[in-house]
C-alpha cells in the first residue's frame, strides 16, 4: 500500500458513472437496459465502456476487453465514479494485470460486490483507496428506490456524517466485546482465493465483514478453515456476518448448521463477533465501505452495532 492514501472524491447529484463489465456479462437482456434507466431516474449520468455486453462463456468478454474497459474508466476525468455491470466470475483472471495506480492519479470509487470483492481489496492492498460494496447496474439499479441504491448515495454524498452503517436496524452477538479497526471483507469465497496472492491485504488489526451465497455448511466451513490455517483470523480485530443465503442443508445427508461452523471457528478466537448485517446476496442490503476505520460493539445482551468512523470519501 503507497504511504499517501488517496480518497476518491464524494458523489454529489448529477454526477457521471462510468460502466464497467469485468466479470461475467448480464444475464439477460432486460437487466442492463433497466439498471441503465434506473442510474438515470437517480440523477446519475452513464458513460458506458461498450455498446454491448455479449457474454464469453461465464465471462463479459475477453480478458482484453475487460480490462481495456476498466482501465479506460479509471483514467478518464470526467468519470466520477465506476459501477460495475454485475459479478459472477472473471475479476481473477485480470487481476494480474490491472493498473491499480491509475486511480491514484484519478480517485473515484469502485462500486460493487461478489466477484468485485477482489478487485476492492486489491485497490486497497496497493493504493490504500477504499471502495463501496455496493449496487450493480444489471442486479440493483433497476430499483433505483431500493434499500441498497438509496443507502450507497447516502454514505458516499457530501454531506454524510460517519455513524452507525446501518441506522435502521441493529446486528446480532455472536462473541461479546468491542474492537476498532479498518473493515475489510466481501465476498468469502473471493477473499480466501486472495490468500498467498501479492493484492491480499494485511488483515491485522482489520474488521473483517463477509458474505456467501450458495455455498451449503460444509464448504463454508472449508472456506473458513482456510482463513483460520493462514493464520489470518488469527490476526484480525473482529468479524461481521452478513447474509450466508441459497444454500439448504444437504438432503438426506448429516450436517452442522451454518451457525455451528461460525460458533466453531470464530467462538474461541478472543474478538467480537456479530451477526445478522443487511449484506449479501439478496435485495435489502445496505453498501458497505471497503477500507475505513470502523468500531464493532458486540454487547452482552445481544445487540451489536457497527459504526463507521471515517468516510468513504474526501
Amino acid at each position: 500500500m503507497s504511504d499517501i492514501r488517496t480518497l476518491p472524491p464524494a458523489l454529489a447529484t448529477p454526477f457521471r458513472a462510468g460502466i464497467v463489465a469485468p466479470s461475467s456479462a448480464p444475464r439477460d437482456d432486460v437487466s442492463l437496459p433497466a439498471g441503465l434507466k434506473g442510474l438515470e431516474q437517480a440523477g446519475i449520468e452513464v458513460v458506458l465502456g461498450r455498446e454491448a455486453y455479449d457474454a464469453l462463456g461465464y465471462l463479459a468478454g475477453t480478458d482484453e476487453q475487460r480490462l481495456g474497459e476498466l482501465h479506460a474508466m479509471m483514467v478518464r476525468p470526467d468519470v466520477d465514479a465506476i459501477i460495475c455491470v454485475r459479478g459472477g466470475y472473471g475479476a481473477l483472471r485480470i487481476l494480474d494485470q490491472v493498473d491499480f495506480s491509475l486511480l491514484e492519479t484519478n480517485p473515484k470509487l469502485l462500486v460493487g460486490y461478489s466477484d468485485i470483492t477482489a478487485l476492492q481489496l486489491a485497490l486497497y492492498k496497493h493504493t490504500g483507496m477504499p471502495s463501496i460494496s455496493g449496487p450493480m447496474v444489471a442486479v440493483e439499479w433497476p430499483e433505483p428506490e431500493g434499500i441498497n441504491c438509496r443507502h450507497f448515495l447516502d454514505i458516499t454524498s457530501p454531506d454524510w456524517k460517519p455513524g452507525p452503517l446501518d441506522p435502521e436496524k441493529h446486528q446480532q452477538t455472536l462473541v461479546s466485546g468491542q474492537a476498532e479497526g479498518v473493515l475489510l471483507g466481501g465476498n468469502l469465497s473471493l477473499v480466501t482465493k486472495l490468500i498467498g496472492t501479492r493484492h491480499m491485504p494485511d488483515m491485522k488489526g482489520a474488521i473483517l465483514f463477509l458474505e456467501e451465497v450458495g455455498e451449503s455448511p460444509y464448504r463454508v466451513d472449508g472456506l473458513l478453515a482456510q482463513l483460520g490455517l493462514s493464520g489470518i483470523l488469527d490476526e484480525l480485530a473482529g468479524i461481521v456476518l452478513g447474509g450466508f443465503t441459497g444454500a439448504d442443508l444437504p438432503a438426506g445427508k448429516p450436517s452442522l448448521s451454518m451457525r455451528d461452523v461460525f460458533e466453531d471457528w470464530f467462538g474461541d478466537l478472543g474478538i467480537p463477533v456479530a451477526t445478522g448485517l443487511r449484506y449479501g446476496h439478496f435485495p435489502d442490503k445496505v453498501a458497505v465501505p471497503i477500507g475505513v476505520r470502523a468500531r464493532l460493539d458486540a454487547r452482552s445482551d445481544g445487540r451489536a452495532v457497527v459504526t463507521l468512523l471515517e468516510k468513504p470519501t474526501r
